[in-house]
């Protein structure tokens, strides 16, 4: 696998997410107490954007139908969701948030 520039860390303020596409995958990157995470962006229940939803405490809630996802193993915490969300390897380099795809 190869490490690839998904944004500059300033893109994705302390304790905020964006929703980014790369080599056309829709990637939510999560920046929890400038600890990085990138998971599939689309929620495993209904496809939801989950960069419209809310990170607390580490777990992720879709907007639409409240699954639960934590954020550093894509693991359901809470359902109607079934299937655990992707989660990709991220690393900080010189300011810049680099994923494996």
């Amino acid at each position: 696998m190869t490490l690839l520039l998904l944004c500059r860390t300033k893109e994705v303020p302390e304790n905020e997410m964006r929703q980014f596409t790369l080599k056309g995958k829709e990637i939510l990157a999560i920046n929890q107490n400038m600890k990085f995470y990138c998971l599939e962006a689309r929620c495993t229940h209904a496809g939801a954007p989950l960069a419209e939803g809310e990170v607390e405490n580490g777990v992720l809630q879709c907007p639409w139908h409240g699954s639960r996802f934590k954020i550093d193993t894509g693991e359901v915490v809470r359902g109607p969701a079934k299937k655990q969300l992707p989660v990709y390897s991220c690393t900080v380099q010189d300011d810049n948030l680099l994923i494996e795809l």
